[in-house]
């Protein structure tokens, strides 16, 4: 399946992810916290999907569960464009 566009609203600004490689970008640069469990397995996650030894969709749950965690409002499209 991959990774599904997921819509992230941080500091009046929105994101469109649709990948690890941008999520982990964004984890990077405009993250509310830089520390604790869900953000660690995010960026590890993000960054082994990068480099291929970690599913998509592994990456994607803990980025999420960071989101969920960091209090960062996240959404899926219902355009079907903005899907991989």
């Amino acid at each position: 399946m991959g990774w599904l566009v997921v819509i992230v609203r941080r500091n009046e600004a929105v994101y469109a992810i649709a990948s690890a490689e941008e999520a982990l970008g964004l984890l990077f640069s405009d993250w509310p916290v830089n520390s604790g469990l869900p953000f660690i397995l995010a960026m590890e996650a993000c960054a082994g999907a990068a480099r291929g030894a970690i599913a998509e969709e592994e990456a994607q749950f803990a980025f999420l569960a960071a989101a969920m965690d960091a209090q960062v409002p996240f959404d899926f499209p219902s355009n079907p464009e903005f899907r991989d």
